[in-house]
């Protein structure tokens, strides 16, 4: 459906000009459903963020006079939060609401705005919502928020229209289980209790809270499998939202300069089955993603991370959380100082200073070799 939109301006008592942008598009989905996705901190996180921009956590008291707060990350990883209060919910028709903005970029730095929320009924599975965003201190500041919200009303119909009824109660997706996971069950007598977490925890695309969950790690687990069948698994680390969640359905990761072994992409380039584990350690929480994944030299993500190789995506099949009972919790002291950035060039770690790999560094990294000879403490792994 198509966006109109048009500015006015509106003298305030200091005669300095606060300007309003209007946007009015048609989505097809139900008055409640598209209400449902302005109030429901699980759909807000799907489309509230502009572009690339990620959003990592919602707080939200849905009633007049309750309190909201999104933090999300901008496509270079800057954070930000938008903040406010519900000054009107009537339900299914119209939202108002303050907005505050505290983040990088100036022009969006001021008093708080207003904004408004109207739907309207042109069938039952088409609505018109009509959005205002008032008190706008400037042009520069409404062209911005104008573009934001554009982008962002191109995600809410598709956050709207999210809302499905859920699996029947015991229907796990087609062939999740093996004949050797059924024998096991069966064994145990856990078949019925497998069947009923699939149901309800398994789906085969990312959901809002999926997408916000990964939005917050700075680290997971990836397994895969090379040819002759041999797993393998590794630890991918990177800046906080180093993984992004492109769509429903794919996920993207930077691979960076390692040992050259390259077993991940490697596996995945001939195989491409993958399976991801991210943990939350200070939540005690967890995530599992299968899939089939591909890479490439020449992705358009790569320019959004210095010092990438290549991208990695994931195409996914499922996702899932897991018991969390047997997560340690641990608390982050300090990122990894190896993260590859735009302010400085990552430093060399101390195992390619080894003089038994100095005559078979890349020419990369020729600059690196040296004369050390003790593996273990290059490998933080003495005592």
């Amino acid at each position: 459906m198509g966006v109109i939109w048009r500015e006015c301006v509106v003298p305030t008592r200091k005669q300095n000009p606060a300007v309003a942008v209007t946007l009015v598009r048609k989505i097809e989905s139900s008055r409640q459903m598209v209400f449902a996705a302005w109030t429901q901190p699980a759909l807000l996180v799907r489309w509230f963020a502009p572009g690339e921009n990620v959003v990592t956590d919602v707080e939200a008291d849905i009633r007049e006079g309750g309190r909201y707060r999104v933090e999300a990350l901008d496509s270079d990883n800057r954070p930000y939060s938008i903040s406010g209060t519900y000054l009107e919910l009537v339900d299914g028709e119209r939202i108002v609401l303050s907005w505050n903005y505290d983040g990088p970029v100036a022009a969006l730095r001021t008093k708080a705005t207003l904004v408004t929320a109207d739907l309207r009924e042109i069938s039952p599975m088409l609505t018109e919502l009509t959005l205002t965003h008032e008190k706008n201190p400037s042009r520069e500041a409404a062209g911005l928020n104008r573009a934001n919200w554009k982008s962002c009303l191109a995600k809410l119909e598709a956050a709207s229209q999210s809302i499905r009824d859920k699996p029947a109660l015991d229907e796990t997706p087609k062939d999740f289980f093996s004949e050797g996971h059924r024998k096991i069950q069966d064994h145990f007598g856990t078949r019925r209790l497998a069947d009923r977490l699939g149901s309800l925890s398994v789906h085969d695309e990312l959901k809002a809270a999926d997408a916000a969950f990964i939005a917050r790690q700075n680290m997971f687990f990836i397994a895969s499998n090379d040819p002759y069948g041999q797993p393998n698994c590794s630890y991918k680390g990177g800046a906080r939202g180093f993984v992004t969640v492109v769509d429903e359905q794919t996920l993207a990761f930077p691979d960076y300069n390692g040992n050259g072994m390259h077993l991940t992409t490697g596996n995945i380039s001939e195989t491409s089955k993958v399976g991801l584990l991210f943990i939350d350690f200070e939540r005690q929480a967890r995530l599992r993603v299968l899939g089939r994944a591909e890479v490439s030299t020449a992705d358009s993500l790569i320019e959004r991370y210095p010092g990438a190789q290549m991208i990695v995506r994931v195409h996914v099949e499922s996702v899932f959380s897991n018991c969390p009972r047997y997560v340690h919790k641990m608390q982050l002291v300090e990122e990894s100082a190896f993260i590859p950035g735009e302010a400085s060039n990552s430093p060399t770690p101390d195992w390619k200073r080894l003089l038994a790999v100095a005559d078979a560094l890349p020419e990369s990294d020729a600059d690196a070799a040296g004369t050390d000879t003790d593996g273990e403490k290059a490998m933080n792994r003495d005592s």
